[in-house]
């Protein structure tokens, strides 16, 4: 591990309400896990909520991508590490991983940003920054976040498994006036397991592209789908496409 000054390093324990009705981690808590990480290094190297929001603006998640190796249990101590990778096409990248007490490798991740207008609700140049972000390269992780290609027909995707409706209520809205990323993965979480006799395999990888903000009381149809090994779970909230999802199994 390197001892980079961009680079954040902090523990976490799983606690009794990170775990779902099957005992293993929620998609959500752990992507609050990574988001908390996150927001602290973001705020060590300059760019964190407090001067960005004097600023009105804000970093708001595109694309993630984590691979998974295995499942933390409860209980166990993790150490999580994020840092500021490089820029891409007006976008910043953010990379990050997480271990074990005994040094192996749980899972890494790679997440996409756009800086944004909060005022003005519009994607801003990444030189409107206030200071220059200096990038910690890769540290071992290679999972990069894919752009999810929608299918034209939704039958191409692969058999239905489940579809409801979500209304977006107060306590999933942050303070950039829309749902907070980590809620996405419980929306996943809901379309993958409507039962509590839904066999679940272990994840390998999930692939989440954000693809419009939604707002308090809005409506989300979400829908899941299963072609072999993988799913596809995508949201639709007022004839837009609201997110898509994509988790490997086996």
């Amino acid at each position: 591990m390197s001892n980079s000054k961009s680079i954040y390093t902090g523990k976490a324990r799983i606690t009794y309400y990170d775990l779902d009705l099957r005992g293993r981690v929620k998609l959500s808590a752990l992507l609050r896990m990574v988001h908390i990480a996150a927001d602290i290094n973001a705020n060590d190297i300059g760019v964190g909520f407090k001067v960005l929001s004097g600023l009105n603006m804000s970093f708001v998640l595109q694309r993630f991508g984590l691979a998974i190796n295995r499942m933390p249990a409860y209980n166990e101590e993790l150490t999580i590490r994020t840092w500021p990778g490089s820029m891409e096409r007006g976008t910043f990248l953010r990379k990050g991983d997480m271990y074990d007490e005994n040094g192996n490798k749980l899972m890494e991740w790679t997440s996409m940003w756009i800086l944004f207008d909060l005022a003005a609700r519009k994607i801003l140049k990444p030189s409107a920054l206030p200071v220059l972000i200096e990038g910690a390269g890769e540290q071992g992780v290679s999972i990069q976040p894919k752009k999810i290609i929608l299918p034209q027909d939704a039958s191409e995707s692969g058999r239905e498994l489940f579809s409801y409706t979500h209304t977006v209520r107060y306590a999933e809205v942050d303070t950039n006036i829309h749902m907070n990323n980590s809620i996405y993965g419980d929306l996943i979480g809901n379309a993958l397991f409507p039962t509590t006799e839904t066999a679940a395999p272990p994840w390998r990888e999930v692939q989440i592209n954000y693809l419009s903000e939604t707002r308090l009381g809005e409506q989300i149809e979400v829908s899941a789908r299963q072609n072999g090994d993988s799913f596809l779970v995508t949201g639709q909230a007022s004839g837009r496409n609201a997110f898509a999802a994509t988790i490997v199994t086996g």
